[in-house]
């Protein structure tokens, strides 16, 4: 009797923990565009169109300018800023962010390691509530593989993961985010380049996880 019972409360639990979970097919596109003021210093701006249910409704409109300086061969900081809205059940909710980041990106026997640490500082605007305030960071490592000889047009193959953090007394305490991406980079001309792939998101919504599988593809180009 006492092992039924406790097999029937872990079912109850594990059933519980499904409930408290939503899963999402998404629909991510971005332009990256570049221009650049000297060897160093570079502008860019971010557009982000996502949609829920792949391209059936709206979920986020972001725009994100950044500028950006190389510190060193392979690494820059840059800063920037971030307009975000968010389309939700309860209506729109707006966020505006300030943000700072170390990238780098560092050449390995048959690879390159990538990734950067990202801070922000953000404002949020929900419905019927005053503008909340929050700092988060990021940080994102991965991997580019060339698929193509040199004297070809480059291909490679990127994954990365990326954790989100909250802060909490000043310290990264609580989890945010977390990001998983595989897929492949494509040089088409000497000014544009393409990245495509799998997208695994899984968000802590306080009430439990959202899950999203996307289909994310950001087009990058230069002035």
């Amino acid at each position: 009797m006492k092992k039924r019972l406790l097999f029937f409360i872990v079912l109850m639990s594990a059933a519980f923990s499904v409930q408290a979970q939503e899963l999402q097919s998404n629909a991510w596109n971005a332009w990256f565009t570049d221009y650049s003021f000297t060897a160093s210093t570079t502008l860019r701006l971010e557009t982000h169109f996502r949609t829920r249910d792949f391209y059936s409704t709206r979920d986020q409109i972001l725009i994100r300018p950044g500028l950006s300086y190389k510190i060193a061969p392979g690494a820059s900081v840059t800063a920037g800023v971030t307009y975000l809205n968010n389309n939700t059940a309860a209506g729109n909710v707006v966020e505006n962010n300030i943000w700072q980041q170390l990238g780098f990106s560092f050449p390995l026997q048959r690879a390159r390691f990538l990734g950067w640490i990202r801070a922000e500082q953000r404002w949020i605007n929900r419905p019927d509530t005053a503008v909340s305030f929050g700092h988060r960071i990021r940080f994102r490592t991965g991997f580019g593989l060339p698929l193509t000889p040199a004297n070809a047009k480059k291909t490679e193959f990127i994954v990365f993961n990326e954790v989100f953090m909250n802060f909490k007394k000043g310290f990264p305490y609580t989890f945010n985010q977390n990001w998983t991406f595989l897929g492949f980079q494509k040089t088409l001309s000497p000014n544009a380049k393409l990245l495509s792939g799998f997208q695994r998101v899984s968000v802590n919504g306080g009430q439990g996880y959202v899950h999203k599988n996307i289909w994310s593809s950001i087009l990058f180009y230069k002035l």
